[in-house]
Order: structure tokens, then C-alpha cells, then sequence
């Protein structure tokens, strides 16, 4: 949800009649941005050719399984960036609708999300706290082989306990110097809301501060389509057009801890 009020050229895989996805070839890594449901939405599969992850999917989890399984890739895992309805599933707060699907339809796989979200997320999906794995600062994922690297970075402020992650390793130039799948946390021109339990501004603020630290060159894959197009965006070109990471590194030029992939082993 957000504020309130040159790379290869992606091909485009059928979904359904009136859905397609962009999928970006990394050589080692395939990444295919879907956009669904009603609140313009990206989930994203990750795929290594052999095994496939999603990140954030919540809406129409069968067809995501489907497209999945016609490409003959096996589903290992489903990583979230955030505890919010749209993104992990679960009814809208406060409405007498259906749920949206979410990660109840995918508790047969291991479940990734940040520690301080788990017990929203309890209440949200109506999943046992015992079905999540908790993420922290740091952690590295090895779900897709030795060639793909998966990092945790913590960038509360949307929520309380929101996470972006990092992925990179032995990937082709079309993905740059790496993918920052940032939720609700960054979006291209904009970022997420703050006036929601476990939202501060000025956490959202330091989070957005220490993203920018990273390659200029890494593709920016967020959680909604706001900003189409473009899709993605360098994160340089994002430093410079989005006002609110602009603010941000402005007012935290300091005194923020390094990225997790940038400091030594012994740090971490």
C-alpha cells in the first residue's frame, strides 16, 4: 500500500487471456513479475531452471502454482516482505469480504518472514506463529543453488517488522548489479504508507536511507505497479527521482550500519 494520496527487454510469459508476466532472464536466475489482484499488486517467482520461489504472493495463489508448474518447476518456499493483507493474504481489516488467499494456500512450504511481523501475521492468515520462519538482519536464504545468493535486510517503517531482500550472485548484466525486491518499503517514484499499526515515518525514513546504499546499478523490483511504466528502475535513477528517498538520505547522511552484504564476515 503507498503513500496515501537499460536492461535486455523482458519477454512475456502467458498467464491467461488478460494476464501475462515479464519475465527477466539473469543466466542463472529467472525473475517473473506477475501483477494480480485488485490493488495493482507484484508477485514475483524467482526460478533457478530447476526449483521456484515466490515472494509476496497472495492473490490468486492456483494460477500462480499453475504457471509455475507448466514451466516444470517445483515450488520449495514463499518469502514475504511484509505482514499486510495484500501481500500475505487474509481479510481486508475491518470488511465483511473474502479473504485473500494468501499464505494459507501455500502452508505446505516453508514460509519466510521478518521476526517483528510474525505475530500480525498470526492474526492476519489465521496461520500458527509455529508455520513462519523468522527473518532477520543478515540471514541468507539458499533456496536456488550456489549460483544465487538471497540476503534479509531489515527496512521496518512500513511495518513494524518489514523486510527488502537482496539477491545476487552469478547473474547475467541484464539484472544489473543485483535485485532489491523492496515491498512496500520502496516503490519507483513513491513509498509505502506510514499512518498504519507498526508505520513510522521517520524509521521508513533510515530504511530508505540505508537502501540507497546500495549499487547503483541494482534493479528496484517493488511491491506494487504505482509507477508503471517502467516495471523496475535503477537504483540510481530512483535515488534521484524519488522524493521521499531523496528526503531521507538527506536527513540520515550518517551514522546508519552498513549494509549486511557490504560488511565483513566477522561483523556479521
Amino acid at each position: 500500500m503507498r503513500l496515501a494520496r537499460s536492461m535486455r527487454a523482458p519477454c512475456l510469459a502467458l498467464l491467461s487471456p488478460a494476464l501475462a508476466a515479464s519475465v527477466l532472464d539473469c543466466g542463472a536466475l529467472r525473475v517473473h513479475q506477475l501483477q494480480l489482484g485488485n490493488m495493482q499488486n507484484y508477485q514475483y517467482v524467482l526460478d533457478n531452471g530447476e526449483v521456484a520461489i515466490t515472494v509476496d504472493a497472495a492473490w490468486d495463489i492456483g494460477k500462480i502454482r499453475r504457471y509455475i508448474e507448466k514451466m516444470d518447476l517445483r515450488l520449495i518456499g514463499g518469502l514475504y516482505t511484509h505482514g499486510h493483507f495484500d501481500h500475505i493474504g487474509g481479510a481486508f481489516p475491518g470488511s465483511s469480504g473474502p479473504p485473500v488467499q494468501g499464505a494459507a494456500q501455500l502452508q505446505d512450504l516453508p514460509l519466510y518472514l521478518g521476526t517483528n511481523d510474525i505475530e500480525a501475521a498470526t492474526l492476519q492468515t489465521k496461520l500458527d506463529a509455529s508455520r513462519w520462519h523468522p527473518l532477520k538482519e543478515g540471514d541468507t536464504l539458499p533456496l536456488l543453488g550456489d549460483r544465487v545468493q538471497i540476503w534479509v535486510l531489515d527496512t521496518p517503517g512500513h511495518t513494524l517488522g518489514g523486510v527488502t531482500f537482496w539477491v545476487q550472485g552469478d547473474l547475467e548484466d541484464a539484472c544489473g548489479e543485483g535485485l532489491l525486491l523492496t515491498g512496500d518499503t520502496l516503490f519507483l517514484t513513491n513509498v509505502g504508507r506510514t499512518d498504519l499499526p507498526g508505520g513510522d515515518m521517520r524509521t521508513l525514513e533510515r530504511s530508505l536511507a540505508r537502501l540507497s546504499g546500495a549499487a547503483d546499478r541494482a534493479q528496484i523490483l517493488p511491491g506494487h505497479s504505482y509507477d508503471a511504466p517502467p516495471k523496475r528502475q535503477d537504483l540510481a535513477v530512483v535515488r534521484k527521482t524519488n522524493a521521499a528517498m531523496k528526503a531521507a538520505v538527506a536527513r540520515y547522511s550518517s551514522g546508519l550500519s552498513p549494509l549486511p552484504w557490504l560488511r565483513s564476515k566477522d561483523e556479521l
